[in-house]
């Protein structure tokens, strides 16, 4: 019998329901103000952080973008650019071939290379009329977008702004400043620092090196990069005495463009999220491309050195090398090439400005990729099961470069040494002997074997900081430490004193006890003879 208590129940139940339910769903469409910062002009940079913009946008959230890379035809209402073309224009083929050499020392000038980019972008973005218009109010973000790279420009936005969380964003392996930030292990005996080419398994001279560029990094990034970006920062926003390292601390998570297939396992916070191949969006190839690789059955090398190197800036040796390589080989090759020309072309070689290499890759003829080895491209030669042979030439490269060795895709090549027959010799090795096109097969499963999409992923955790339930959880104790904390060399330090003491107590007990017992066995002595 229904009585009206049972009815009254009932009534209250269905109505929490519907509470629960409408609040369950306004929760999962709220809007979010989103600001992405982006003061690097490198477009191969833009493209990995380009995705996860658009799709915040599709999603209704309302999104500024500072950058060098405006949308040329924007139709969204919710999505607002603000150019940074100005002194600099987007870095598209601006790597001269003949200026690149490698040696000793390296890695070190060109972080001095990037400290002198990293000011002048950083001057230039702060002090533009568009962008102080932009933040003379101060308006109210619920996230910010920043990238982890050269400069911590976009943490002056941040402070200025009162502190919005944060993402830091990578498009490639983490700087090695990037890690004490937010308190993740680095530990430079089994982490290589993106700048040399060193694998997963470091030998001592390896791992020597390593730790020593670790270090070196470090304080150079403080010293003289933070130190003069704290300047500028300061005589355009103002940064109230505060130090871009204890703002860069509050970073409530970071997205890196790897994934532990290629790059190997590290030890990674919860915070610190692998979205590796974001930028990769399959794709159709044009009708007259679709054909021609359609038509290649005897298998087809695809070559392209990225967008920041300008291909027809090597030496004339090094070009007819390559021209005699690609040549002599009994297949069809591809080649993005930004010139319109190609003098003494060889007959099966298809020269194009632009490419879309995502779908190349893909295609099922094409068995070979020579690349330079930068993360994007790497990415998409791991992701489509295409073995590679690669010639790093500056940054990452000779990271990502020994990464796919160690997995058994690719060859590596030095650009010091490139000529006709290294290069011959290594795209026969990739052609001809098997074990890379199965190690590619494996690699590649390994590197979609995900549980969603790099985006989906990535788009979560921008929604999932920006919600903030749990921003003050992530954070690791270990990002409030110092360095020599972290290594607990205060606490050797403390057993160091401690042992020495009790070894120093010792050594005078034992001391006054010798003593004593030689001088009473001397008085007895003495004793002795004047009693006979």
């Amino acid at each position: 019998m229904i009585t009206l208590n049972k009815v009254i129940l009932l009534l209250f139940i269905a109505f929490s329901c519907a509470i629960s339910c409408i609040s369950g769903i306004a929760s999962a469409e709220k809007k979010y103000k989103i600001l992405g910062f982006f003061s690097h002009p490198g477009k191969s940079h833009f493209d990995v952080f380009k995705p996860l913009i658009d799709e915040l946008a599709n999603r209704g959230h309302d999104i500024t973008v500072v950058s060098y890379f405006p949308r040329s035809n924007n139709t969204q209402k919710n999505y607002h650019d603000v150019s940074l073309i100005n002194k600099f224009n987007p870095f598209v083929n601006v790597v001269n071939l003949k200026q690149i050499m490698h040696t000793p020392v390296t890695s070190f000038l060109e972080m001095n290379h990037l400290r002198n980019m990293g000011l002048q972008s950083c001057e230039d973005a702060l002090n533009l009329p568009q962008v102080k218009n932009l933040l003379k109010n101060k308006p109210k973000f619920d996230l910010m977008l920043t990238e982890i790279f050269n400069s911590d420009c976009s943490l002056a936005v941040v402070n200025y702004l009162n502190n919005p969380p944060f993402i830091g964003l990578s498009s490639h392996v983490l700087m090695p400043w990037a890690n004490d930030r937010i308190g993740n292990p680095d530990n430079p005996s089994y982490v290589p620092v993106l700048f040399h080419g060193f694998a997963l398994n470091m030998n001592f001279i390896e791992r020597l090196g390593n730790a020593f560029s670790l270090v070196y990094a470090k304080i150079f990034y403080e010293l003289a990069i933070n130190r003069a970006t704290e300047k500028v920062a300061e005589e355009a926003l103002g940064l109230s005495g505060k130090r871009l390292s204890d703002i860069a601390r509050n970073t409530a998570a970071i997205l890196v463009n790897t994934h532990y297939s290629l790059h190997g396992s590290k030890p990674h916070l919860p915070n610190v999220v692998e979205v590796g191949g974001i930028h990769i969006n399959p794709s159709s190839l044009p009708g007259e491309l679709q054909e021609y690789l359609d038509n290649a059955y005897e298998g087809v090398l695809f070559f392209s050195w990225g967008s920041m190197i300008k291909a027809s800036s090597m030496k004339n040796e090094t070009l007819s090398d390559i021209l005699e390589v690609l040549g002599s080989i009994p297949r069809k090759v591809v080649w993005k090439w930004e010139d319109e020309n190609l003098p003494n072309k060889p007959k099966n070689v298809l020269i194009k400005k632009w490419l879309p290499q995502s779908a190349i890759l893909r295609h099922p003829n094409v068995k070979c990729y020579l690349a330079h080895g930068g993360m994007l491209g790497i990415s998409e030669g791991v992701s489509a099961g295409v073995p590679m042979v690669v010639v790093p030439m500056y940054g990452d490269q000779f990271n990502n470069a020994a990464a796919a060795k160690n997995r058994g895709v690719a060859v590596v090549l030095e650009w010091n040494s490139f000529n006709a027959k290294t290069l011959r010799s290594a795209i026969d090795r990739v052609f001809n002997d098997s074990s890379y096109q199965k190690n590619a097969n494996l690699l590649q499963k390994a590197w979609s074997d995900r549980p969603e999409t790099p985006l989906q992923t990535a788009v979560w955790w921008a929604e999932y900081i920006a919600r903030g339930n749990a921003r003050n959880f992530l954070k690791s104790s270990a990002s409030s430490l110092s360095w020599y904390q972290t290594a607990l060399i205060d606490v050797c330090a403390a057993f160091a004193v401690t042992f020495l003491t009790i070894a120093f107590v010792l050594y005078k007990l034992v001391s006054i006890l010798i003593r004593k017992f030689f001088t009473t066995k001397k008085s007895d002595s003495s004793r002795d003879k004047k009693n006979k």
